[in-house]
């Protein structure tokens, strides 16, 4: 542990320094006395822990704290006071300090305070404040959902998931949100270890142990939460939101990229996980007039409602084709929404894909329709990380991704 002490005045600091020199984990590493060289020096020297006096000539040790926590925040200030006063303790947390030292403090209680405030400095080095601040280890959580079953959406949330598994190994997982017919796990070929409805038994004590145990594993390592593991009548009751608080805390905190397939069925439940998406991708098609009334329908109910941002919400046209009935314009007019994605359409690759339980962006990555995903992909990345990371996922053997979009 690295500390700065202050001396206001001669031999002030010297008890401090007997008490901190005969441990062997501690280095003093400064001696400042006034206040606007501790502030200074703790700039400079970035210690784990700055000792600082409250009543410092020039800048007080409040003062002092707020300079530090705003120039060196992962430096963890230690108020040292003179006298046991009440109204001490509001103002050092106003000013920003860890901790207090009274004249009370025993020698063991000093130390204890010293080394819990440098522990805590230590949270720069964790996965948790990479997560926080790094943005290319940031966990994002990209929700599908389309007004209607039947337009391909678990088709692409499948292989969406298996392009992100493929980029960025043991850091992907598929959660498959339809509590009774979900088709997620039928389309990996896996058979499901556990589900979302088997884990809602255990909603009080979930961990990441419990929820691992629930999760199976596809061959390129993406990680499936299956719906059910058997059909049965679940009532939405079960999939509540305080289970759906947990369940997404705990995998967003233990993998990077969460996609939830979600059932056009909105509840409390559903309606909660789209609450928790940076990105919602909306899945249509231009088939019928009814799947672009509902279309405008759902994107109403969740971005009017404030379950979603329209900031946040992309529109994906899916199985786009030369022969269908209604136009991009159509689409957009009537939801006041421009297209964010067309996808192409390709029944045999798909459905042969399919058939066997295997991502076609795997197996036929230079199909039409698996560039166009791998396009969402890129997308979805670049839209919280930056372009950094963008073309290895849009890439196909070195060569650049082919633009589906129906903007370009």
């Amino acid at each position: 542990m690295r500390v700065i002490l202050t001396e206001p005045e001669p031999g002030m600091a010297d008890s401090l320094v007997s008490l901190l020199s005969v441990n062997d984990e501690t280095e003093i590493v400064g001696l400042a006395q006034d206040g606007l060289e501790t502030a200074q020096m703790a700039v400079q020297v970035r210690p784990d822990v700055l000792l600082v006096h409250e009543n410092m000539p020039a800048v007080d040790g409040y003062d002092v704290c707020r300079l530090v926590k705003m120039a060196a925040p992962a430096v963890a200030c230690v108020l040292v006071v003179d006298r046991n006063d009440p109204t001490v303790v509001p103002r050092a947390m106003l000013a920003g300090a860890n901790a207090l030292l009274s004249p009370d403090s025993k020698t063991d209680q000093v130390m204890e305070i010293i080394e819990a405030c440098a522990g805590g400095s230590n949270i720069v080095h964790s996965e948790e404040y990479a997560a926080v601040t790094d943005p290319t280890k940031m966990p994002m959580t990209v929700g599908l959902i389309s007004a209607k079953d039947g337009i391909g959406k678990t088709t692409l949330a499948v292989n969406l998931s298996a392009l992100f598994a493929q980029r960025f190994p043991d850091s992907v997982v598929l959660a498959d949100m339809y509590a009774q017919l979900g088709d997620v796990g039928l389309l990996l070929n896996l058979p499901p270890q556990g589900s979302l409805v088997d884990l809602a038994d255990y909603a009080d004590e979930l961990d990441i142990e419990l929820v691992n145990t629930h999760l199976s594993t596809h061959r390129n390592g993406l990680r499936v939460l299956c719906g059910a593991t058997t059909p049965k009548p679940v009532g939405l009751e079960v999939i509540s939101v305080p289970y759906m608080a947990s369940l997404l805390g705990i995998l967003r905190r233990n993998y990077r990229f969460l996609l939830c397939d979600l059932p056009p069925t909105l509840w409390s439940g559903s309606l909660y996980v789209l609450s928790r998406c940076q990105i919602v991708l909306v899945i249509t098609n231009l088939f019928e007039l009814t799947t672009i009334r509902d279309t405008n329908s759902l994107l109403r109910i969740i971005i009017d409602g404030g379950y979603a941002s329209e900031a946040n919400v992309r529109l994906v046209v899916n199985r786009a084709a030369p022969q269908d009935r209604f136009s991009a314009s159509d689409l957009e007019d009537a939801t006041g929404m421009k297209i964010d994605f067309t996808l192409p359409n390709d029944t045999e690759t798909v459905v042969t894909a399919g058939n066997r339980g295997e991502p076609f962006v795997l197996e036929q990555p230079r199909a039409p329709v698996s560039r166009g995903i791998a396009k969402l992909a890129d997308a979805i990345v670049e839209s919280i990380a930056g372009p950094a990371e963008q073309p290895a996922l849009g890439g196909v053997d070195g060569q650049p991704v082919i633009d589906q979009s129906s903007k370009e």
